[in-house]
């Protein structure tokens, strides 16, 4: 980032843990942005020595996202628009509470959560069991109107008929019923969930 806000003794700190502290003035970015160009820059030097296309993926978890100042949580939310092709959407928000992603338009999107196991009393047999309504879900539509969405997995499932728009339809407060969400969309959807604890 730009170092605005690092304290001296916490630069220190992480300088001897072996943490690489570079200073990015670009008042143009976010410090979000600058630490994906620094991934992407560190990709490309190692990307001759990478076998196969999977190989050159890059799965980014980014912790901290929201729960803070709103400003910050839409740079966020702009970050997984922005950086989407060039991390293949292998872009994850999180917080201690939810967790938020990118689904590209046109594509048959699989999201499949950590089922919720309980043993018997014995531990012989694992089953699953739901918990109470299900996971929350939503697919909000930013940027642009989402023409067609259509999902499996859901209580309450889209069939492609009605569009996703702010001042229309955003599907939130959903909930997941099946091990599997399905989802296909005409434009770029963010699909968020919450964490269980």
């Amino acid at each position: 980032g730009d170092l605005d806000s690092l304290r001296s003794n916490v630069r220190v700190h992480y300088e001897k843990l072996g943490v690489d502290v570079e200073r990015d003035t670009c008042q143009d970015t976010n410090d979000l942005d600058k630490c994906l160009q620094t991934i992407l820059a560190r990709r490309s030097d190692t990307s001759s020595e990478a076998a196969d296309d999977d190989d050159k993926k890059t799965n980014v978890y980014i912790y901290g996202a929201f729960g803070g100042r709103f400003d910050q949580e839409m740079a966020s939310i702009q970050a997984v628009y922005r950086w989407a092709d060039a991390f293949s959407y292998r872009l994850t928000l999180y917080s201690d509470d939810t967790c938020a992603f990118l689904l590209p338009a046109g594509a048959m999107n699989e999201v499949t959560l950590a089922n919720i196991i309980e043993t018997d009393e014995n531990e012989s047999e694992v089953a699953k069991q739901q918990l109470g309504e299900g996971v929350t879900c939503g697919l909000v539509p930013i940027g642009c109107r989402c023409d067609s969405v259509t999902t499996t997995g859901l209580k309450w499932n889209l069939d492609g008929d009605v569009p996703l728009e702010f001042g229309g339809l955003v599907s939130t407060s959903n909930r997941i019923v099946e091990d599997t969400v399905t989802v296909k969309s005409s434009q770029p959807l963010v699909f968020t969930t919450e964490m269980r604890h």
